[in-house]
């Protein structure tokens, strides 16, 4: 496989390689990831209907689907919750792991939620993957908290989730609450 991979958004036609590397990245990774193994062992319809209602980024090598970043827009259906997103399903293939596959689809993800005037992204990363944590800190994610024991194998071992947001713009931020104040 090259080393320079080509990154577009998914459609239905691509639900076979999306089913197969979502599968794959959960298997592999049961701790990075809210969806158990199992949950997507379904028809690939149910990846029809994932790829319809959302954005899904996918980095291609050699024509290869080996990479995606979701981009959430089913998440959050309620009106006061529209104008922030979520990222899902970030996975890139071991062999194109450090060539900046990820970066890139991050990027195309964050640049189409300012194309829609959205004014935040919202995503968990499991808190032992210093990697991705890393990436999301390097793009302008920050910490607002974290979810203990957010994750519980089959084995009884938990997983932290530490939530991070990426500020789009500033007319979403809460005015403090001051009336309050002594």
């Amino acid at each position: 496989m090259s080393n320079t991979a080509s990154i577009r958004v998914l459609t239905v036609a691509d639900a076979p390689a999306f089913l197969a590397l979502r599968q794959r990245a959960l298997r592999d990774h049961p701790e990075a990831y809210h969806s158990a193994a199992e949950e997507w062992d379904v028809p690939v319809s149910h990846a029809e209907a994932r790829i319809a209602e959302n954005l899904v980024f996918g980095g291609f090598s050699d024509g290869v689907l080996v990479g995606i970043v979701t981009l959430a827009l089913a998440a959050r259906p309620g009106r006061k919750l529209r104008h922030k997103v979520e990222i899902w399903n970030v996975y890139v293939d071991p062999a194109q792991r450090g060539t900046g596959l990820a970066r890139r689809l991050m990027q195309d993800a964050i640049a189409e939620a300012r194309r829609r005037g959205l004014s935040a992204i919202v995503l968990s990363v499991s808190a032992g993957n210093l990697a991705a944590f890393r990436l999301y800190e390097s793009l302008g994610f920050r910490v607002f908290g974290v979810e203990p024991g957010a994750v519980r194998l089959p084995d009884g071992r938990c997983f932290d989730d530490t939530l991070m947001q990426l500020d789009l713009d500033e007319t979403g931020r809460s005015a403090e609450i001051t009336a309050a104040a002594p």
